[in-house]
């Protein structure tokens, strides 16, 4: 038997090798797609990735030496060709890849892609060193007795114990579910569920047996078609999970999920040969197979006993970090996945076969799997039960579906038993197809940008301009500042600002992350969904208008603007060497100011601002650790957010008093808002990712008009978007008339009332900026349909229900459509930009 140490010393080394090829084949990845590359390399959300990306070759060397150490047993007869070539080979990658590092240079092209299957061979090449040479070394039995009956109690009990751990989480976990009369309930079902999951399992298990145990060497068979299945259910979770998150769902991406999917299971597969035991037979396939995970626990009693002590404090520490930071539940899922695989692993290498099993445990064995099978048929199969508490839409459902929100354990086996999920419309189909086709589009696919023409070009001789200044806060929400709720006590500054201004109620983003929001702000349109067309300047009416009007500009140029922006001599660059995920509102404001204060009061040209600080964004928050300081309380709202909005507040309002003191407040245009809203756990939910939920589409909109400006018309509960600011700035400046366009914003202020009705519609399409997700906002803004072409799903919302509004039922006659509102859209938004895609 192997000393523990040994065991985790091996481990830990090989595991830092293979860790560190799957991260660099990620970051190929990431930089192949383009959207994932600029928010994840340019803009940085993920931190460490410039760290990782600068150091490479050092991390190479360090993560080479850790396979080279546990490769150097293999260097005997058998194995020593196999073994040197390898290493051989290892050492020639470093010298080239310390020559010519890899990816500080690699940018958003194709060969990304290559070197992201590239870097997946290293650990499947040291797996096949651990096969021909550990593996032969192997003493096969015959199959020890009892085995199904073992794996039967494995595979309950497990079942049973994710369903508790993870009602255990909930409570005590950050922004938890709350706990009600109905919970037990609740439990109870995720207990039934669980169970039937984990019994589908053993029936699998059972199978793979009884088949491997009619062959000579029945453990080796059992291994062999273990780890194929292992294969194939890691390719299956990377490509519908992970890959279909990101629209990697070509034959690329099944391509590269099977190649990840076989790199990893030959890499468990090489670590369980490497770890079996050199004095004993092996008599499981399955028990080999998990011996990786299984070792690490220990057969005492007592490290058992750590172990599954440990087990619960990692689902939970998992359920907490990955809830707030997360891709629509990706994170949170992958976590869940690992604490299945660990528990199913560790309940196999713990439960003793020989021991003979006590009444009760007979009764827990038997028992509740057959109570559990019962119930889920009677509930699910059974006809007439359709009215059950828990498949009914009545208060017991509601709480179900909350409560899966924050369960993704539980969430996941519904999901996996088809539970909760309507039966999908006819023609659906070809429907998610179409948004598909028409997101994230290749840049393989040439698009050059259309013009936009909002308005007239020249400008108008007579008239007076104010000066503009533009803030846009990424994801800040309304109901955060005291304009839009009266429970807000800590935005004073903004309310005195909103006293003097024009606060639009009823305001949404057009996108739904910043990606493809902050374009068409600058564009006041929609815009093709590519990240980004050639020569984008085509599209940008509003640095078309500041140019014609000669304004004197001063903007933070984050990565996007890099891309949208022409050259434009009268800028002053804002927040200069810095990087966009780092941009604060306290110090882009001193620095705007010290520029005013400095400007030549002589120079006739009127002054714009623009910029978007991530004060509030997620991301910043959890790089910050999710702080507040000391003494600051927020009850009914997420504190970490709300005292970052306080310090913005006081920001913004000190800056409002440099306009005042420079005399500039009473001629300007000035503008605070977002470029979308963000989940804070409403519905579990956190972040935006590729989500058009109702917090992530509401944005605060208050807009301040200088004096003379005043008289024109604005409806604040009319709806408006994001993409209506840059129309309503040439209306403002005089360009008139402007163009009406579905595709193209509104004027939010006019003349006379009148003039705003040609602008308005009865239905309005919004889509993210990351996913096949689209959506249409109807009724004066108060219901939302989705349709996400990621899970194949839509949802619908009552949007006055609060924050995060609230699921409604809608006919299909109303989704019909609002279907054909998002056809139309696309259609007319591939006609415009002259798109070379389907449209039907």
């Amino acid at each position: 038997m192997r000393a523990p140490g040994s065991i985790v010393g091996f481990l830990a080394l090989r595991l830092s090798f293979v860790a560190f090829c799957l991260v660099t084949s990620l970051y190929c990845l990431i930089a192949f797609i383009p959207f994932t590359y600029q928010q994840v390399i340019e803009f940085q959300v993920v931190g460490w990735t410039l760290v990782f990306a600068r150091y490479h070759p050092a991390f190479y060397w360090a993560a080479f030496a850790c396979a080279a150490w546990t490769l150097r047993d293999d260097y005997r007869p058998g194995t020593r060709v196999l073994t040197a070539g390898v290493l051989g080979a290892g050492v020639v990658a470093g010298a080239v890849l310390t020559a010519r590092p890899l990816l500080a240079t690699l940018g958003n092209e194709a060969a990304a892609l290559t070197w992201a299957g590239v870097w997946l061979l290293p650990p499947g090449l040291v797996a096949l060193v651990d096969l021909a040479g550990a593996g032969r070394r192997i003493t096969w039995a015959p199959a020890a007795h009892g085995e199904y009956r073992h794996l039967l109690r494995v595979c309950v009990v497990t079942g049973a114990a994710l369903a508790l751990v993870y009602a255990a989480i909930q409570p005590v976990r950050p922004r938890g579910v709350t706990l009600n009369a109905m919970t037990p309930l609740i439990v109870g079902w995720s207990v039934t569920l669980h169970v039937v999951v984990c019994l589908a399992i053993f029936g699998v298990l059972a199978t793979v047996h009884a088949v491997a145990s009619r062959w000579r060497h029945p453990a080796a068979v059992e291994f062999g078609i273990v780890v194929a299945i292992g294969c194939a259910s890691i390719a299956s979770i990377i490509g519908r999970l992970i890959f279909a998150s990101i629209s990697l769902v070509d034959t690329t991406g099944l391509v590269l999920a099977g190649w990840l999917g076989v790199t990893i299971g030959l890499t468990l597969a090489g670590c369980a040969v490497r770890l079996a035991p050199p004095d004993e037979a092996v008599t499981s396939g399955l028990g080999l197979a998990l011996r990786p995970v299984a070792a690490l626990a220990g057969v005492s009693r007592p490290a058992l006993a750590a172990s599954a002590i440990a087990w619960a404090a990692l689902a939970y520490g998992l359920a907490a970090v990955t809830s707030v930071m997360d891709w629509n539940y990706l994170f949170q899922t992958v976590g869940v996945i690992v604490i299945w695989m660990l528990g199913l692993a560790w309940a196999y290498a713990g439960f003793d076969r020989g021991r003979p099993v006590r009444p009760v445990g007979v009764a827990a064995v038997w028992g509740l799997p057959v109570a559990a099978v019962v119930v889920f048929a009677a509930v699910e199969l059974v006809p007439g039960w359709a009215a059950a508490p828990w498949a009914s839409a009545g208060a017991l459902s509601a709480a179900t579906e909350r409560y899966a929100a924050y369960d993704v354990s539980f969430r996941m086996v519904r999901g996996l038993l088809g539970i909760g999920r309507p039966t999908p419309r006819p023609g659906m189909d070809d429907f998610y197809a179409l948004l598909r086709r028409h997101t994230n589009i290749p840049r393989t696919v040439t698009i050059v940008a259309p013009d936009v023409a909002l308005g007239p070009s020249a400008p108008v001789p007579s008239g007076r301009r104010p000066h503009i200044f533009f803030f846009t806060i990424d994801s800040l929400r309304p109901d955060y500042l005291s304009p839009y709720n009266a429970a807000v006590a800590f935005t004073p500054e903004i309310e005195r600002f909103a006293a003097d201004s024009t606060v639009f109620r009823n305001a949404f983003t057009r996108y739904g992350a910043t990606g493809l929001s902050e374009p068409a702000l600058w564009t006041g349109s929609a815009v093709p969904h590519q990240q980004y067309p050639e020569q984008y300047w085509r599209m940008n009416a509003l640095q078309q208008l500041l140019q014609g009007e000669h304004y004197q500009a001063f903007v933070s140029k984050d990565h996007i603007l890099q891309r949208l922006l022409a050259p434009w001599p009268d800028l002053t660059e804002l927040d200069r060497g810095r990087n966009a995920s780092d941009y604060d509102a306290c110090r882009t404001l001193a620095e705007l100011g010290d520029d005013l204060a400095r400007r030549d009061r002589s120079d006739p040209r009127l002054l714009f601002a623009f910029t978007q600080p991530q004060n509030v964004h997620i991301a910043a928050i959890t790089r910050e650790g999710g702080t507040v300081p000391p003494g600051e309380r927020y009850p009914g709202f997420f504190e970490p957010y709300a005292s970052r909005v306080r310090r913005l507040d006081a920001c913004f309002g000190g800056f409002l008093d440099v306009l005042r003191r420079e005399h500039l407040y009473d001629d300007s245009l000035i503008i605070l808002t977002s470029d979308h809203g963000e989940s804070l756990g409403e519905g579990g939910r956190w972040g935006h990712a590729y989500t058009l939920f109702p917090e992530v589409l509401k944005i605060p909109m208050i807009v301040h008009l200088p004096e003379w400006l005043r008289g024109a018309s604005a409806d604040p509960n009319q709806i408006a978007f994001s993409i209506d600011l840059t129309p309503s700035l040439y209306y403002l400046c005089g360009r008139r008339p402007l163009a009406v366009n579905p595709l193209f914003g509104r004027p939010l202020f006019t003349d006379r009332p009148d003039e705003a009705t040609p602008y308005l519609r009865e239905r309005y399409v919004v889509t993210s900026s990351y996913g096949p997700v689209y959506a249409v906002i109807s009724d004066r803004g108060r219901s939302l349909y989705i349709a996400d072409g990621v899970s194949n799903r839509e949802f619908a919302f009552d949007m006055t229900a609060g924050p995060g509004g609230a699921p409604r039922d809608m006919a299909d006659a109303e989704r019909d459509a609002s279907v054909r509102a998002i056809r139309d859209m696309i259609g007319d938004l591939a006609r415009f930009a002259r798109l070379p895609l389907d449209v039907r």
